[in-house]
């Protein structure tokens, strides 16, 4: 008997014996792999209390705001809320949803204009603006800031650290029709949800 032969033998006898004992064999890399990809389903984690609410508005229209106490940042909270109104949308079994801008008197940023060559869908999120209310330590009142009026964002500044309670509110009307592409303020659920999905959490 050759030594390649009699190596090989003993590699298989030995193979049996681990068998015999219960030991097990490691799972094919594939199958490895597609468990952990299992385990990792985009999912945004649940809101606790108080941190989303969602108020009907007239036939197809919600007013949806989220709230916290600890500031990270302005992206942070808008494409929360921003998700939420995708999920939303979905989950009434509509197609698309129209932001409704909250402007005041005296507001001075251009109103968006309806354009068929402007971006599409979940690319629209520089229109998504929702107005921002907040408190600074010592504050007993709510200050508002709006992206329409002609100041800084509160938060850009030394007031970052003092917010102890702030909300962010928009307002959004639900469609089931074909969706209106010229209209800058219209969102695809389904394109805002895949955008948002991985990159967003609730605010604390």
């Amino acid at each position: 008997m050759s030594f390649g032969f009699a190596a090989g033998r003993a590699a298989i006898l030995s193979a049996f014996v681990c068998l015999g004992a219960g030991a097990s064999f490691a799972a094919p890399a594939t199958q490895v792999a597609s468990a952990d990809a299992g385990d990792r389903l985009p999912m945004v984690p649940p809101a606790g209390p108080g941190i989303f609410t969602a108020q009907k508005q007239g036939a197809d229209g919600y007013r949806l705001t989220a709230a916290g106490h600890k500031f990270t940042s302005r992206a942070d909270v808008e494409q929360y809320l921003a998700w939420r109104a995708a999920d939303l949308t979905l989950e009434q079994d509509a197609r698309w949803f129209t932001f409704e801008e909250q402007r005041a008197k005296g507001d001075t940023a251009p109103v968006p204009r309806r354009d068929a060559a402007g971006p599409r869908y979940s690319f629209r999120m520089e229109y998504f603006r929702p107005v921002w209310r907040y408190k600074l330590k010592g504050d007993a009142d709510w200050n508002v800031w709006s992206p329409y009026a002609d100041a800084a964002f509160f938060a850009d500044g030394k007031d970052a650290a003092a917010i102890t309670d702030f909300e962010v509110r928009a307002d959004i009307v639900l469609h089931k029709d074909q969706m209106d592409d010229a209209d800058p303020l219209a969102f695809e659920a389904d394109a805002v949800s895949d955008l948002l999905v991985n990159q967003v959490s609730p605010p604390e």
